[in-house]
C-alpha cells in the first residue's frame, strides 16, 4: 500500500481507539473524541490522502457525527477575519505576477551588482527576501528562479556546473522563506498562526507588533545565509557583456506604463497602511485587504479582474487555514487543548528556562518538519497548548505563534519541503548541497529565534 492509502485506515483506527478509550484524570469522554478527530485530521495530512482543505472539513463533519459538536457550530472559524484575509491578501500576488515589474527588477538588480557575482547573489537574496514579506513565499520563489534563469542563460552558465546556479537558486530560496516570517502576510502559516491567537485570546496581534518580533531576525539572517552559500559555493564571475543584454533588455521596456504604477502604489501603500493599522483599529489588515482588492478591480483602476484573483489564490490553503482554526475551537471547548497544555508543563521540558525550552522545542520541529512537511499540522497540534502554556506562566501567548510560524513557513535543508521543492530541478543542486549550504544557518536561525523572540514580544507587548 502506498503512503496515500494509509492515511483513512490510520484515522478511522485513530477514531476507534478515541471513541472506546475511557474518560482520563482531567480529560473527558468528548475531549479524548476531540484529540482522536484532531490527530485523525493530522494522519491525513501527513500521509497526503486528501488535499489539506478536504481533510480538514471531512473532520469536522466528522466531529459533528460523534456528537462532540453541532454541525451548525462547527465551521466557526471560517466566520473569522483570519480568513478573510488570507484570501484578500493574494490580490498582491495578482498583480505583480502580471506586470512587467519583474523584467524591470531583474535589470535593476543586474546593474547594483556589476561584474560581481557574489555582490549579485546578495542583491537577489536582499529582493526577494523585501518582496515575500507582502507576497506569497511561492509565488515570489517562481518569480526569482525565473530571474536567475534569465541571468545564467544570458551569462552562459550551465545548471548543475555552475556555482552560481546553485548561490541563485538555494540563495533566493532561503531568503523567501526568511522574508515570509517578517510580516503577517508573508506566509500562509503566519495566518494561521494568527487566527490561532485569535481564537485562543480574542485578541489580535498587530502588523507592526508582528514585524518589530519577527523582521529583526530576517534581516540578520539574509547576509548570514549570503556568507555561508558563497563560502560553500564560490559563484564564478560574470561575463560584462552578457550583464549589458540584461540591462538593455529591461531598458528597451521604457518609462513606466499607467499599470505599473498602479501596481507600484498597491505593493507599497498596502503595507503602509497595515502598520499604520497597528496604531488606527479601524485599519486592521483585513479591512486594508478587502478594500484594496475591491479597488484593484474596480473601473479606472482595472489592475485585476475576478477571474485573475481566484486563480492565485490558493484555496486548498485558505480552506484549511478555516477548518484548522474551527477543529481548534472544536478541541478546546471539549478540553483538549488544556488537558495537552497539563501534559507538556509536567514533562519537566518547561523547567529548563525560557531559552533552553524554546531552543529544544524549535530545533526538534524544525528537523521534524524537514522530513515531514506539514506545517499546519505541527502548528494544529503544538501552538494551543504551548499558548496555554504561556498565558499560565505569566508570558504572551504571541511567543510560540511567531515562533513556530517562523520554523514552519520555509525549509533550509532539504528540498522536501513544498516551497524548497519548486527550486529542486534541471540539477542545479543536490540534497547535499541543500543541507551543506543551510545546516549553519539553521542552528544560528533557532538560537537567535529563541533568545530575541519572547524578549521581543515582552518589549512590544503583544498581543495587546
Amino acid at each position: 500500500m502506498s503512503k496515500k492509502h494509509l492515511g483513512l485506515p490510520l484515522a478511522a483506527a485513530i477514531l476507534l481507539v478515541g471513541w472506546f478509550m475511557p474518560p482520563l484524570e482531567g480529560l473527558s469522554h468528548e475531549g479524548i473524541v476531540g484529540l482522536a478527530v484532531m490527530f485523525a485530521m493530522v494522519a491525513m495530512m501527513l500521509c497526503e490522502t486528501l488535499p489539506m482543505g478536504v481533510a480538514g472539513l471531512l473532520a469536522l463533519v466528522v466531529a459533528a457525527l460523534l456528537g462532540i459538536t453541532q454541525i451548525s457550530t462547527a465551521f466557526s472559524g471560517f466566520g473569522t477575519t483570519t480568513v478573510i484575509f488570507a484570501m484578500a491578501v493574494f490580490s498582491l500576488t495578482a498583480i505583480v505576477m502580471k506586470s512587467d515589474l519583474a523584467i524591470r527588477l531583474t535589470g535593476f538588480l543586474v546593474r547594483v551588482a556589476g561584474k560581481d557575482s557574489k555582490r549579485l547573489v546578495l542583491a537577489f537574496m536582499a529582493a526577494g527576501g523585501l518582496l515575500s514579506a507582502v507576497m506569497n513565499d511561492s509565488a515570489t520563489l517562481v518569480l526569482f528562479l525565473g530571474f536567475a534563469d534569465t541571468v545564467l542563460v544570458n551569462a552562459g552558465h550551465v545548471k548543475g556546473k555552475s556555482n552560481l546556479a546553485k548561490c541563485l537558486y538555494l540563495g533566493s530560496a532561503f531568503a523567501i522563506f526568511m522574508g515570509g516570517m517578517a510580516t503577517p502576510a508573508g506566509a500562509s502559516i503566519n495566518v494561521l498562526a494568527l487566527g490561532l491567537v485569535e481564537q485562543a485570546t480574542g485578541l489580535t496581534i498587530p502588523f507592526l507588533a508582528w514585524m518589530a518580533v519577527a523582521a529583526p531576525v530576517a534581516i540578520v539572517m539574509i547576509p548570514v545565509i549570503w556568507l555561508v552559500i558563497v563560502r560553500v559555493f564560490p559563484p564564478e564571475p560574470i561575463d560584462g557583456e552578457s550583464l549589458d543584454v540584461l540591462s538593455k533588455k529591461a531598458a528597451s521596456l521604457g518609462a513606466l506604463t499607467v499599470e505599473e504604477r498602479k501596481t507600484l502604489l498597491f505593493l507599497i501603500g498596502v503595507p503602509v497602511l497595515w502598520v499604520v493599522g497597528s496604531w488606527v483599529t479601524a485599519l486592521n489588515v483585513t479591512t486594508v485587504s478587502v478594500i484594496a482588492l475591491a479597488l484593484m478591480c474596480a473601473p479606472g483602476i482595472r489592475l485585476l479582474t475576478f477571474d485573475e484573483f481566484q486563480r492565485e489564490v490558493p484555496w486548498n490553503i485558505v480552506i484549511m487555514i478555516g477548518a484548522v482554526i474551527s477543529l481548534g475551537n472544536v478541541v478546546g471547548a471539549t478540553g483538549g487543548i488544556a488537558f495537552l497544555a497539563n501534559a507538556f508543563l509536567s514533562s519537566g521540558v518547561m523547567e529548563l528556562g525560557l531559552f533552553a525550552t524554546f531552543w529544544l522545542i524549535v530545533a526538534a520541529v524544525y528537523f521534524m518538519h524537514s522530513y515531514v512537511p506539514v506545517g499546519p499540522a505541527f502548528a494544529t497540534i503544538l501552538i494551543p497548548p504551548l499558548m496555554a502554556y504561556c498565558t499560565s506562566a505569566g508570558y504572551s501567548p504571541a511567543i510560540p505563534a511567531i515562533l513556530l510560524a517562523a520554523i514552519l513557513s520555509g525549509n533550509m535543508l532539504v528540498p522536501i519541503n513544498p516551497g524548497l521543492a519548486l527550486s529542486y530541478r534541471d540539477n542545479v543542486y543536490s540534497f547535499s548541497d541543500a543541507f551543506k549550504a543551510g545546516i549553519i544557518p539553521v542552528f544560528i536561525l533557532i538560537t537567535l529565534l529563541a533568545a530575541w523572540v519572547p524578549f521581543a514580544v515582552s518589549l512590544t507587548g503583544v498581543p495587546c
